[in-house]
């Protein structure tokens, strides 16, 4: 943790802002974790909650429903059933026949105006996640661009026809949606594998480098040079 290494004594020349800097991002992961839990919980309950608590004074009866579970609400309890749910159709779309229902329904979303072009973009996104042998990328590379360097996906290779010298198609996307950006072509030497996968990729991407390796391959292993 960079932020409780190699501290300095408040009483000699520690700030005010300082130490307020130190507490915000010591306990910054663990409020966005808090928060993100939160999401989901709020999330479940409005989308079960008013059928989960109709199910539970369905079931329990009166006499137990008394003191924080008057009602029949049971905090949390919505966020499991959302669990369960998700397993049962992971069990479902695993067979041959859930999986040709959710095709069908896939292809009728997508069929929408508007809300299909969102829904294509995040079953990409979905896809590369839980089958990545359908992704159409086939590796991560950084290439040069505009003087820097820039992390790329690459989605195929062309040769061209007048030098013979090989060029790799890649796509630098502009986060945090991995399947929009900038395409080029690149001369398959000057690009360099960082040895991430095409997952690590989009995580890196959608995270604006956030969630990311702390060392890549950044330079060609047989460039010797050395501070230039």
């Amino acid at each position: 943790m960079p932020y409780l290494q190699k501290q300095t004594p408040p009483g000699s020349g520690s700030t005010i802002k300082t130490l307020l800097r130190r507490g915000l991002f010591a306990l910054l992961p663990v409020g966005l974790t808090l928060y993100a839990v939160k999401f989901v919980f709020d999330l479940a309950d409005g989308w079960f909650g008013a059928a989960v608590d109709a199910l539970v004074r369905a079931i329990v009866p009166d006499s137990l429903l008394v003191g924080p579970l008057a009602g029949g609400h049971i905090p949390g309890l919505a966020f499991f059933v959302l669990l369960a749910i998700l397993v049962l159709v992971g069990g479902f779309v695993s067979l041959a026949f859930g999986s040709f229902v959710f095709r069908q329904f896939d292809y009728l979303i997508s069929q929408i105006p508007g809300a299909g072009a969102i829904y294509k973009g995040t079953r990409k996104v979905g896809d590369l996640f839980t089958n990545p042998k359908e992704t159409p990328f086939q590796k991560v590379v950084i290439v040069p661009l505009m003087g820097t360097k820039a992390l790329a996906l690459v989605s195929g290779r062309t040769v061209d026809k007048v030098t013979g010298i090989p060029h790799l198609r890649v796509a630098v996307p502009t986060p945090p949606n991995p399947f929009s950006g900038l395409l080029f072509l690149v001369p398959e030497e000057d690009c360099v594998d960082v040895e991430m996968t095409v997952a690590e990729g989009m995580q890196y991407f959608v995270s604006l480098g956030m969630v990311g390796p702390a060392e890549m391959s950044l330079t060609p292993r047989n460039d010797t040079r050395r501070g230039e």
